[in-house]
């Protein structure tokens, strides 16, 4: 099973071709960047900004406890069947949800501000022997 954004992917028709054959010349940039490879940014946060909200709630669902409730609080507002009112399932299911996604979310902007360290490092390039 993939993961979301690549499913998500393959919706908008973005399927990655196989590579058959890669050709790196040392020292020549501009015979290299002809051929458009992938940079080397190192990539580990989970979201951004608009991904965040629908990726955390698929993923939060995807646990059988929190769907759970969710059924629950689906039939309490079905007010034949209901023996509490809908508040009574909603508040804890949404504190639950609010305070992992809390948590998410700090983890997620510590990823990206490692991220972003590694990937601001300096390096020392060589260039034609120099």
């Amino acid at each position: 099973m993939g993961s979301v954004e690549s499913y998500f992917g393959n919706l908008r028709g973005k399927e990655k071709q196989p590579e058959e054959e890669r050709h790196v010349r040392a020292n020549d940039r501009p015979f290299n960047r002809s051929y458009n490879y992938a940079n080397n940014a190192i990539r580990t946060s989970k979201y951004n900004i608009f991904t965040f909200l629908p990726l955390n709630l698929f993923e939060q669902f995807r646990r059988l406890a929190n769907a759970y409730f969710l059924f629950l609080l689906l039939l309490q507002l079905i007010p034949q069947i209901s023996s509490l009112s809908w508040f009574t399932t909603a508040g804890p299911l949404i504190l639950v949800l609010s305070m992992t996604a809390v948590k998410d979310a700090s983890d997620d902007i510590n990823r990206h501000k490692s991220d972003r360290q590694v990937n601001n490092r300096t390096v020392n390039i060589l260039i034609d022997g120099e």
